[in-house]
């Protein structure tokens, strides 16, 4: 795959590479696995507050007592 980008780019990314000891293609991998992962947290973030504001919530005393009812933990 080729991919076309300009050369303070190509700069930017080599020097990052290189300053985390990295090849460029390791460099970009990371990076790609980091914003996916990012977007999988805000994901997260987002179906959270979609709860909160539907009323999907209990207590936090609540769900740790269940959970640990589910543990077999004693409070």
């Amino acid at each position: 795959m080729t991919l076309e980008i300009s050369a303070e780019t190509k700069d930017r990314v080599l020097a990052n590479a290189r300053a985390h000891g990295l090849e460029v293609d390791e460099y970009l991998r990371r990076l790609m696995l980091e914003a996916e992962e990012q977007s999988d947290f805000v994901s997260a973030v987002e179906e959270g507050l979609a709860d909160v504001e539907a009323g999907r919530v209990h207590p936090a005393r609540e769900a740790l007592s269940q959970l640990g009812a589910r543990l077999g933990l004693s409070s």
